[in-house]
């Protein structure tokens, strides 16, 4: 699977998952706490197959 397409999967997960916090009603705070978890783990997953990862934490 390419970057692009799991990028893709990752915005479509995190857009269906503000919409599902909307509509139960779920308050801001918690949408927000979903919706960047969410975001960090799309980042951490596209992130880990960069050549870059260990040279540059190192």
């Amino acid at each position: 699977m390419t970057r692009n397409t799991q990028a893709l999967i990752w915005a479509a997960i995190i857009i269906a998952a503000a919409l599902i916090c909307v509509s139960y009603g779920l308050n801001n705070a918690a949408s927000f706490g979903i919706v960047s978890g969410l975001s960090g783990a799309a980042w951490g997953s596209l992130q880990a197959d960069s050549p870059c990862v260990r040279g540059c934490l190192q």
